[in-house]
């Protein structure tokens, strides 16, 4: 029976042999260098992807640590 796995970028779920693809075809850096700052509503969608996988001790660590930046 094949294995789930979440990838640990983006947090959708893939057969255990299909992730490595994915995470290489749909999250590659880009090949041009004026192409690899990201557009910034990109990077949004990246933290808030990683943001959801942590725990609530984890959120509110992190809430206290950028707390801290300001």
């Amino acid at each position: 029976m094949s294995e789930i796995v979440k990838c640990g970028i983006c947090g959708k779920s893939f057969n255990k042999s299909h992730v490595n693809s994915h995470t290489r075809l749909a999250h590659s850096k880009k090949s041009n260098p004026d192409s690899s700052a990201r557009d910034e509503e990109e990077v949004m969608e990246e933290i808030l992807h990683l943001y959801e996988r942590l725990s609530g001790e984890e959120r509110k660590e992190l809430q206290i640590r950028l707390k801290s930046l300001a």
